[in-house]
């Protein structure tokens, strides 16, 4: 899987306007016609070539222009007068250099008559655009922005995606280049153009906050403001649950081998008292230990990995647990038959974000039509002729290239797959709208509003009843869809009755619905869910997974029920050491060690004083000992005291928050990237609010561990 797939697909003019293309896990798509691509880099090139000083992507830098310079250069473009009098960038070109050595005044001719002879090719504003921004002219980086809205607009957009993501990729700049001011402008430009981008909203709240430390109020707006977004956006909970599913999972992976580990450091001393008992007696006590120590770790030396080590522990670990403990252990066992379900859940919102298809539609959703694109839209709708998405987006792609006809018989056959889809309604309605058969688009129209509320169907409807002279119907759509979309309407407001070109707007595809249209193929998902598995149980693949649990839970309880018939290994209540029948003398005993019960049971004649003192002092230092290890183990992993000392649901309600605070907030974004699906609220804020909450958990879970008592723990 490529690193960060899922990201949105960024957008940039590449090198001299060679294209502008959306970057995708299964390649480019070219966002515009070949022709138009190679019509601009022309135009911009001759000029350039001429002019290099005022290429800044060459110099990387703006000093002003020596004025023999600006004479020399105004020499060469006055030759090239006749010759470029139809280039746009020649006016452009005349106006840089009038704006550097007498003001930006003088420049303002030569810039509007480069927009007037720009005429409606949107690649030429958009490198106009780039060169205002560049050079923060502001005034007509505004006028340019407005042009391009309005051919966007004519393409059916009420958004404008690809010019909040340059302008937020200049704010970025300006930022790294020390002004924040400036970066907080044009953050803010990219707000108006998307205000749904929470991602662009948190990066005005931050280079806000920057600029003027003043500006509390509007910085924590935003940030609520993108918050709120980030909650509602059906597209970044689908993104947010997957994380969490994710990390879910790591997690009952993760608290396995936790309470594994915890609960082998407590049974440790009883299972190797029994192991030296009943093998390795006759081994001096040196070779006992390290041959106790090598069966407990022997998946680690068999090189079979941490999971398996930690299954082994919990078998071993059996006979020593209390019921509840049991239990606790069964369901962590139980847990992994799930996990497949939970690996393959996520497997296919990432096969989905990775694919080629959904990389077609983020191309065609941001005002995409170029050649490539068309061809690959048309291959993708004649290997899925059922998949009415394949024909709706490359009937949308036609329509704003100008082929009207093709793209109605695209549509017709999306409306026949999708019947219930207000937005393939609205576009054939759309399509009969420009072909000027206003009934059939009226009808389509009216179907889109009942079927679900669709302010881009009352908005349309209002043009179409405005040319109908039915006034009062045209307002009371327009209401309506002021309502539903108030920042639509006022977008389109400032261009309606300009005598552009006729426009009618699309409906946004909700990403429920792209999910649904997109589902990857079930053998892509099996392999995505293989690889985010990893086998960490080495040689089991996440399809024998279940199969392997079960038989791993049969055999815990197996084990528990075979070793319960053997006389039980316990601790002594004064000292802590274990004993057994086998060294304890006195069969009826089962609190203390022999030597203790010859000290503390009541016996003829009694025992020497130091005695009794020597072995008091040592359960003092066991029970010292003790203290100190439950209040570590509480310092180290909330919870950890209360699995130690057998109090399993305490132990499991304050480890599990804790391990999934530790994965989700900060290890899975920092380990493992690749396999997360970016959010746009910001990594600093995740982590902080992480951070609280596990410092919460560690205050109480300290408190428990070095104010609660050692003794009476087991």
């Amino acid at each position: 899987m490529t690193p960060h797939a899922w990201r949105n697909p960024w957008i940039f003019a590449a090198g001299l306007c060679l294209g502008l293309a959306a970057a995708a896990p299964a390649g480019a798509f070219q966002l515009f016609p070949t022709a138009e691509i190679q019509e601009a880099h022309t135009l911009r090139q001759r000029i350039l070539a001429e002019a290099p000083l005022l290429d800044l992507r060459q110099r990387r830098q703006q000093p002003k222009l020596a004025p023999e310079s600006v004479r020399q250069i105004q020499q060469r473009l006055n030759a090239l007068e006749t010759r470029e009098a139809e280039n746009p960038f020649w006016y452009w070109a005349q106006g840089e250099l009038v704006r550097q050595s007498q003001g930006i005044a003088h420049a303002a001719g030569f810039f509007a008559r480069a927009r007037q002879v720009a005429g409606a090719r949107f690649l030429i504003h958009w490198l106009l655009w780039q060169e205002y921004l560049a050079r923060d002219i502001q005034e007509d980086a505004r006028r340019e922005e407005a042009v391009l809205q309005a051919l966007q607009v004519a393409w059916g957009l009420t958004r404008f995606p690809l010019l909040t993501a340059e302008l937020m990729r200049i704010g970025d700049e300006a930022a790294q280049a020390g002004d924040p001011t400036r970066a907080a402008a044009l953050y803010d430009a990219a707000v108006a153009n998307t205000p749904e981008s929470a991602q662009a909203l948190f990066g005005r709240a931050a280079y806000t906050w920057q600029a003027d430390k003043t500006q509390l109020l509007p910085v924590i707006r935003d940030v609520l403001r993108g918050v709120a977004l980030t909650l509602r956006s059906p597209q970044t909970g689908y993104h947010l649950s997957s994380n969490l599913a994710l990390s879910l999972v790591v997690t009952c992976l993760v608290l396995l081998g936790v309470v594994a580990a915890i609960l082998a450091l407590r049974v440790q001393p009883l299972f190797g008292h029994e192991l030296n008992e009943r093998v390795f007696n006759s081994f001096p006590p040196p070779a006992q230990f390290s041959l106790g120590l090598l069966c407990s770790l022997l998946p680690l030396v068999l090189g079979l990995g941490l999971l398996w080590s930690a299954v082994l522990l919990l078998l071993i670990s059996a006979p020593y647990l209390t019921v509840r403990e049991r239990i606790g252990v069964s369901v962590l066992l139980t847990l992994l038959v799930a996990l497949p379900s939970g690996y393959q859940w996520v497997a296919a919102r990432h096969a989905l974000a990775s694919s080629r298809e959904l990389a077609l539609v983020q191309t065609v959703e941001q005002g995409g039509r170029g050649d490539r694109l068309v061809q690959d839209l048309t291959r993708w709708s004649r290997q899925a002729p059922n998949n009415g998405l394949a024909h709706y987006y490359l009937g949308l792609t036609r329509k704003r290239r100008g082929e009207l006809s093709q793209a109605e018989a695209a549509m017709t056959r999306a409306v026949q797959q999708l019947p219930r889809a207000s937005f393939a309604l609205v576009a054939l309605g759309n399509l009969y709208y420009l072909r000027g058969n206003l009934p059939e688009a009226e009808a389509r129209y009216r179907l889109a509003a009942e079927l679900s509320p669709s302010a881009a169907a009352q908005m349309n409807l209002f043009k179409l009843y405005a040319q109908r002279l039915q006034f009062e119907q045209s307002k009371d759509a327009l209401s309506r869809s002021t309502t539903l979309d108030p920042h639509m309407a006022q977008t389109l407001s400032r261009f309606h009755g300009r005598g552009g070109a006729e426009f009618v707007v699309d409906e946004t595809v909700p990403w429920d619905a792209l999910a649904v249209g997109l589902l990857p193929a079930t053998l892509d998902v099996a392999a995505v869910a293989e690889g985010l598995w990893g086998a960490p149980l080495r040689g089991v693949s996440l399809s024998l997974l279940p199969y392997v649990a079960a038989l791993l839970l049969v055999l815990f309880w197996t084990n528990v029920a075979l070793r319960g018939r053997m006389p039980p290994v316990r601790r002594c209540h004064q000292c802590g050491a274990p004993f057994c029948l086998r060294c304890q003398r006195s069969p009826k005993e089962k609190e203390y060690c022999a030597p203790c019960a010859t000290v503390f049971r009541p016996r003829e004649g009694g025992v020497a004083a130091f005695v009794k003192v020597r072995r008091i002092r040592e359960g003092e230092e066991w029970a010292r000992q003790e203290r100190a290890r439950i209040g570590i183990l509480g310092s180290l992993l909330p919870g950890g005291s209360d699995l130690y000392r057998g109090r399993v649901i305490w132990g499991l309600a304050l480890a599990l928050p804790a391990v999934w605070l530790l994965l989700e907030g900060l290890v899975l974004d920092l380990a493992t990237p690749t396999f997360r699906f970016l959010v746009p609220i910001p990594g600093p804020v995740r982590w902080a609010v992480a951070v609280l909450l596990l410092l919460g958990l560690y205050v109480w879970s300290m408190q428990r561990s070095w104010r609660q008592p050692a003794r009476g723990a087991h």
